[in-house]
């Protein structure tokens, strides 16, 4: 009966934690699961993975096989903004940002196609590159342009982002 009750037990930690292959790895996952999650209202019920949350102007980016589009560009101002990528291709795909001493890109992996991400950058007045690094999608023409003026001291944050995992919008 004891032996079963063992088993029973390691069965369950096994799909709730993986199956690592050292018992000092489990403890390493339970701290880091424990640190590293809390509960947020966007979650139904579960833990979600909240780093520091980061609010600031929405940019709005689109990119398809072939090109990037950013919705409103001449309305973004200086200051935190939070990148929101939807990939609408069939392809792989991710967004680089470049300039005014900024080189950023999702913390996350490549975006799958139809899923969204979010990242925080703090936009300073000048020009800046978003472009896809992957293979040759920049050659292709996944590439475009941003340029930021002063900002309008009326205009609140729009958004806060909780950078994260890839999450499909289907």
């Amino acid at each position: 009966m004891r032996r079963r009750s063992i088993v029973f037990l390691a069965v369950v930690a096994c799909s709730l934690y993986g199956c690592p292959a050292k018992k000092s790895e489990i403890a390493t996952n339970v701290e880091q699961s424990a640190t590293d999650s809390a509960a947020h209202p966007a979650s139904p019920g579960g833990p979600a993975i909240v780093p520091s949350a980061v609010s600031g102007y929405t940019v709005l980016v689109t990119i398809d096989d072939g090109h990037i589009v950013v919705a409103n560009p001449d309305q973004i101002p200086p200051g935190p903004a939070i990148f929101t990528v939807t990939n609408n291709g069939k392809q792989l795909h991710n967004l680089f940002v470049e300039g005014e001493g900024i080189h950023r890109a999702p913390d996350s992996d490549n975006i799958a196609p139809g899923a969204t991400v979010s990242f925080d950058v703090k936009l300073k007045r000048g020009t800046y590159t978003l472009y896809c690094p992957i293979l040759d999608h920049r050659q292709k023409g996944e590439t475009t342009t941003l340029i930021i003026k002063e900002r309008d001291t009326a205009r609140p944050a729009t958004s806060t982002a909780i950078p994260g995992p890839a999450k499909s919008t289907s």
